[in-house]
């Protein structure tokens, strides 16, 4: 048997965001997302909001989309708006 401390370093968080790449149409809404390899197109946004968090110390300021992929899959995906990055995580 392991012990706690061992065993508690070998943990991720759920759920962690991932980069990818994102073709967005021309109001920043994604229209396309490339998970790996392959190019999936976004049937529907299902709900979008925007997170501006903690100025005082690190800007964070993003805006998040609960998408529907073209194998009907849900997915919350958020663009950085500081950085320009997106990410993506899988339900």
């Amino acid at each position: 048997m392991k012990p706690r401390d061992a065993a508690a370093t070998h943990l991720r968080p759920l759920n962690r965001p991932r980069p990818v790449d994102v073709v967005a149409d021309a109001e920043g809404r994604p229209v396309r997302v490339r998970n790996d390899r392959e190019w999936r197109a976004v049937t529907s946004i299902r709900e979008s909001w925007r997170i501006d968090d903690e100025w005082w110390r690190l800007t964070i300021s993003r805006a998040y989309f609960a998408v529907i992929l073209d194998e009907e899959r849900l997915a919350t995906m958020y663009r950085d708006l500081v950085t320009g990055d997106w990410y993506l995580q899988a339900h």
